[in-house]
């Protein structure tokens, strides 16, 4: 399987498990004197997954895998984009800090990948996620500042883990390319 496959998985359940917090699935902490935080777990499986997409992006970048050759820098552009958002989101949440910056950066990270579209060319797939990534990602500023239910962009984070990033690496998994 090609690293992205690495990617996909880990920021997928990464959305999972926000999107689900959205959702108020696991999300409330405990009234338990001393009972962690769940967001704070959150936080930490979204650090991870930030920190694994940049390590998998320099991977890309110096390994340069079949069948993309010098391309591959192009994607480990894109991916070390998300690799960023994901490492500030998981310590905003670790650490308990404001959340606007990152929902200023994630109108970045809506509108931004777009300009991958002519690098993936040739496949609905990956253009439908750049799609899917510029309504998702801009409901999450819109969602930090009020403008729109969570329990809508928890289904949204749900849908985006399962179409863009799970379904992505279970394809290649099975051994076939992304249409």
């Amino acid at each position: 399987m090609p690293p992205i496959s690495i990617v996909f998985v880990t920021t997928g359940l990464a959305v999972w498990v926000i999107g689900l917090a959205f959702l108020g699935i696991g999300a409330k902490p405990s009234e338990e004197e001393g009972a962690s935080n769940p967001m704070t777990t959150v936080g930490w499986i979204a650090l991870i997954a930030g920190i694994v997409d940049i390590v998998q992006a320099a991977y890309i970048m110096a390994v340069q895998p079949a069948p993309l050759g010098a391309l591959s820098e192009v994607l480990a552009g894109l991916v070390m984009f998300y690799g960023a958002f994901f490492t500030l989101l998981g310590t905003s949440l670790v650490k308990g800090l404001d959340l606007r910056p990152v929902a200023n950066l994630s109108a970045a990270v809506a509108v931004v990948p777009l300009f991958w579209w002519q690098f993936f060319a040739g496949g609905w797939m990956f253009r439908s996620i750049l799609v899917v990534w510029l309504i998702v990602f801009g409901s999450v500023t819109l969602t930090v500042y009020g403008k729109l239910s969570g329990k809508i962009l928890g289904a949204m984070l749900v849908f985006t883990a399962l179409y863009t990033f799970l379904t992505p690496a279970v394809i290649l998994a099975l051994g076939h390319f992304i249409p």
